[in-house]
């Protein structure tokens, strides 16, 4: 266990005290922040060792500081927010973030991010958001009806929550041909069942102020689903500087599970009728390896647990458990071997003519994806993957979107998608996709490729 993720991980509640000083207190306070645990750090520091007292004390105690301010300012943003909506509407509930500490009322638990709010009806919400001077940030994706930010302050709204679980993926053999050089994975989508507003209030909700959180009961549940959507990288489409597994929603289980109002029968309940299981297995595993126990009452899962590597491809990936706390993304150096040289998913349909050729001009990187010269498609997208980090591409009625870590994003004539990219010399590991969708935005055809990046040499991953 490394210095750094011994002390997140006592902050976070687990048992062993840390002994290892080396480490970089601006690195590890950077993590605190990620993990969200400035507020358990201030509360553990006082019986810790003296060593860490005097190193972290300080800027603990100003990190929770700040925590609160901001809860305090979020806790406002959402008491306006539900005042301007009307008593005619249902007010939003609060997932994630100050949740956990509202419920317990423990202050140390509070948590800031987003405003994450699942709504009955978007519309009146979003009119009601716009009226306030909130601007749209984010477009709609999927569950998540958009991103709307006013001061700094940044609201999620949500139709609904998805708990996701491995569906028909749990039953795919995720074994790599040994000899074939393209590996053709069957379409085995995940599962994913709803939490809508009427399901968040069926239970009582608590409510500070205007703000609404979820009974301990589905408020677990919610932090099960997220961070086993995270883990298992389900739509995590653009690299962020984000850890997999963020300790403190592991934490708040155990806080959760504590309270008096948590019922297990009605928590088991849950779990069956929204299909939790896989994700609250996994949970009851990860708060097991990372802080020593499993606070849930169901059996800790065994796995093994696959991950995405890119939308409906699935690997069977090496777990390291340090890695899982700290910012990044998969070790590509480690993914790529065990792999085969294509993946083509097998929907049916024939991959298009697609192609892929990735130059090296000392430490630019080009990736040139040629795309044919029609499509019957709505939509074409991409993916480029260097580990550290990449670009998520969308080509839809013409016009070319991207967001990630890439210098520049163009559609050349003949239907050529370039990016370019600034890399260390030294070369290594990456993956390139490319995706076609119909309206509804299943995919109808993929292909994700493995490649390597030495030279000034062109390589042909098609």
């Amino acid at each position: 266990m490394g210095a750094v993720t011994q002390v997140l991980r006592w902050a976070a509640g687990a048992h062993d005290i840390p002994e290892d000083q080396d480490f970089d207190d601006r690195v590890l306070l950077d993590l605190i922040g990620q993990h969200a645990l400035s507020g358990r750090l201030a509360r553990r520091l006082p019986t810790g060792p003296a060593w860490l007292r005097d190193r972290l004390g300080g800027p603990a105690a100003a990190m929770h500081a700040d925590t609160l301010a901001l809860a305090e300012t979020h806790i406002r943003a959402v008491d306006r927010i539900v005042a301007a909506l009307g008593e005619q509407q249902p007010p939003p509930v609060l997932i994630k973030g100050i949740a956990t500490g509202l419920l317990t009322g423990d202050k140390h638990l509070l948590r800031c991010g987003d405003i994450d709010l699942v709504c009955a009806d978007g519309g009146p919400l979003i009119e009601t958001l716009t009226r306030l001077g909130y601007e749209r940030t984010r477009p709609p994706f999927l569950h998540e009806l958009g991103e709307f930010t006013r001061e700094g302050v940044e609201i999620d709204v949500h139709a609904y929550l998805p708990v996701p679980g491995y569906g028909a993926v749990r039953h795919t053999d995720l074994t790599p041909p040994e000899h074939a050089t393209t590996w053709y994975q069957p379409r085995r989508a995940p599962s994913m069942h709803p939490i809508r507003h009427g399901r968040l209030v069926d239970g009582g909700t608590v409510t500070v102020g205007r703000v609404s959180v979820p009974d301990p009961c589905l408020l677990a549940i919610v932090l099960c689903a997220h961070a086993f959507l995270n883990f298992t990288n389900m739509w995590s489409l653009s690299h962020r500087a984000k850890p997999y597994v963020k300790l403190a929603e592991l934490a708040d289980l155990h806080a959760l599970v504590r309270h008096e109002a948590f019922d297990t029968k009605r928590f088991l309940a849950l779990v069956a009728e929204l299909d939790a299981g896989d994700a609250v297995n996994w949970a009851g595993w990860a708060s097991t390896v990372l802080l020593g126990r499993n606070p849930l009452p169901v059996p800790v899962g065994t796995g093994p647990f696959p991950r995405c590597l890119w939308w409906d491809f699935w690997a069977l990936l090496p777990v390291d458990e340090e890695a899982l706390l700290l910012p990044g993304w998969f070790d590509l150096a480690t993914v790529n071997p065990l792999l085969p040289s294509r993946i083509e998913l097998d929907t049916g349909r024939p991959a298009p003519p697609w192609t892929v050729e990735v130059r090296r001009d000392g430490n630019l990187v080009t990736v040139m994806v040629g795309l044919p010269e029609a499509t019957d498609a709505a939509t074409e997208r991409g993916r480029v993957d260097f580990g550290g980090c990449g670009t998520e591409w969308v080509l839809s009625d013409g016009q070319l979107t991207a967001v990630g870590g890439h210098d520049t994003c163009d559609l050349l004539s003949g239907r050529r998608v370039r990016l370019r990219y600034r890399v260390p010399r030294t070369g290594g590991e990456m993956l390139v996709g490319v995706a076609e969708q119909d309206t509804s935005g299943a995919l109808l055809s993929a292909v994700l490729l493995p490649a390597t990046w030495q030279a000034a040499d062109p390589v042909d991953a098609r």
